[in-house]
């Protein structure tokens, strides 16, 4: 996962229903966690991420330009 991904997610063992809506990935979770957490804008609200406790659908893979921003 990398800042500027849009996925989707849902925690792990939950029905194929329980997709979140498309959410962009905008940071790293800080400090900085052993799980590789995430930031992610969904639906006006930050949530945090991780591959091991969700199952996440990578929609379209970086929508940043190099530099990490967005547009």
């Amino acid at each position: 996962m990398k800042v500027g991904d849009l996925i989707s997610f849902k925690p792990v063992g939950f029905s194929d229903k329980d997709w979140s809506p498309p959410c962009i990935v905008i940071r790293e979770f800080e400090p900085q966690a052993l799980d590789n957490l995430w930031v992610v804008w969904c639906e006006g609200a930050d949530c945090i991420v991780d591959e091991i406790n969700y199952d996440v659908a990578y929609l379209i893979e970086g929508c940043a330009n190099g530099s990490g921003r967005l547009g």
